[in-house]
């Protein structure tokens, strides 16, 4: 027999079906896994009914980039410059991290988008400050039960007791690691790299890493064009490097020609709005990408400033790039009198781009008949879902993140009447409040070490800021 699951009663919002201003409801029917029909008053005899009671129906989304780590240090950049965040963070904070706060880290981070919605996660992980980091940064995911893409960093965190003794050590490693990764990891994830940031290591170190990275097959994802090397894209391209395997993040300072060099080598361009547009990196390059053929993405970025819901950054990322455009033609004396970009368009690329830019299109991001059955319910039972106008508009500019009400992943229910289902929530509080707490005093213990530190990150920082002897 079949495991089916029959979901009745329920908007569809789906990038490609039209405006609806009298929205009408039908049923989702998921069978081994799988989204085997979405139509109306589906028979499904035997299978497990769950009434969506009105719900507004959305593949789950898609976030191409976050440092799930820094779930554990919630609000402490909320205030921060980019340069702020690489002195606190890259040589404060990642350095007073234990195996267990990352896994705890990752776990309540995995937990929280699940919570809202966001079904799969590309998760940057520059925290592997030892073999045992690694481990608890996969199970803490595994655990979660989300599905996603864990990328090994080889940042150099400048801790006291050193868990690697050179970056060749670092890349032995990693290839352990995704040898391995099959029989360690959950079925739902995958085995990434996170590059180490240009200007950090040479380009050898840099190819060296892409090379792990391509030997298994391996997603492969960057910052580029922010600090210390803006136009990485371009010297990727001129080394013959660039390829369809690499999920590009930011790229504020890239120019149109390098944001078309990705484009042309079928690669992904994660864009995370939020921290962009406070610390200084540029205004996010939606408009730009999409002037030159390419799919934007949407990523949450930092857990220490932001919140772990993807509608915030599509809104952020739709309003901004409309502005954008609004201002070239209030440039012009006139007031604009059309809108291009749509909210189609924010759900379509925080859904199927973030699908296509993982290498996972076809598999998620669409509420389709064969696609995987990672599907969230939005209530519509609030004030700010009434009256019911068309099912994507209101989950883009009306819903709030904690309207996520039931969500599948996998076909699998792991969130049912509001509630994870088989979390210990006042359990995990108190885990990460202490957590939080003892990460806090080992950075006070080492804040003096820090001051000093004359690491490779204090002098990218420099140039970028001029402020390098």
């Amino acid at each position: 027999m079949p495991n089916e699951i029959l979901i009745k009663t329920i908007y569809v919002a789906d990038p490609d079906l039209a405006s609806q201003t009298r929205p009408e409801t039908c049923d989702i029917l998921v069978r081994d896994g799988r989204i085997a029909a979405v139509e109306g008053a589906i028979q499904a005899p035997g299978a497990e009914v769950i009434d969506g009671e009105g719900a507004i129906a959305v593949a789950g989304m898609v976030d191409t980039h976050r440092h799930v780590w820094q779930t554990a240090i919630r609000g402490v950049a909320a205030d921060w410059s980019l340069v702020d965040y690489v002195r606190e963070i890259r040589v404060g904070y990642a350095t007073s991290y234990t195996p267990d706060h990352i896994y705890l880290a990752n776990l309540v981070g995995a937990l929280e988008a699940l919570d809202t919605g966001v079904t799969t996660v590309c998760d940057f992980s520059h925290l592997m400050n030892s073999p045992a980091h690694a481990e608890a940064a996969i199970q803490g995911l595994t655990d979660a039960g989300i599905r996603g893409v864990f990328c090994y960093g080889f940042y150099d965190v400048p801790t006291r007791d050193r868990g690697f003794d050179s970056h060749d050590e670092r890349l032995r490693h990693a290839d352990e690691v995704a040898r391995s990764f099959r029989s360690t990891a959950g079925p739902l994830l995958d085995f990434g790299i996170a590059l180490t940031e240009f200007g950090l290591v040479a380009a050898d170190l840099t190819d060296a890493e892409i090379d792990v990275a391509r030997r298994h097959d391996a997603l492969i994802t960057l910052h580029v064009g922010t600090f210390g090397s803006p136009h990485g894209i371009a010297d990727l391209a001129r080394r013959g490097r660039l390829g369809p395997d690499m999920l590009h993040v930011h790229g504020n300072m890239c120019d149109d020609g390098e944001l078309a060099q990705v484009v042309a080598s079928g690669g992904g361009v994660s864009i995370t709005p939020e921290t962009e547009m406070q610390m200084g990196m540029g205004f996010p390059v939606t408009n730009r990408l999409l002037s030159v053929g390419g799919m934007p993405s949407f990523g949450v970025d930092i857990a220490s400033n932001n919140g772990g819901d993807m509608l915030t950054q599509m809104r952020l990322a739709l309003q901004t790039a409309r502005a954008i455009d609004n201002q070239t033609v209030l440039d012009r004396g006139v007031v604009p009198d059309r809108i291009r970009l749509t909210v189609r368009d924010a759900l379509r690329f925080g859904t199927e781009g973030g699908a296509k830019a993982m290498r996972l299109g076809g598999e998620v991001g669409r509420l389709r008949k064969g696609a995987r059955a990672d599907i969230a319910l939005f209530s519509t039972r609030g004030l700010n879902m009434m009256p019911m106008g068309d099912p994507v508009a209101m989950l883009l500019l009306q819903s709030r993140p904690g309207d996520a009400d039931t969500v599948l992943v996998d076909g699998a229910v792991v969130k049912r009447d509001g509630r994870l289902v088989g979390v210990d929530y006042d359990g995990l509080r108190q885990r990460s409040n202490d957590a939080f707490r003892e990460i806090a005093e080992r950075v006070e213990k080492t804040r003096d070490d820090m001051a000093g530190s004359s690491s490779a990150y204090s002098k990218v920082m420099k140039r970028a800021t001029g402020t390098a002897s």
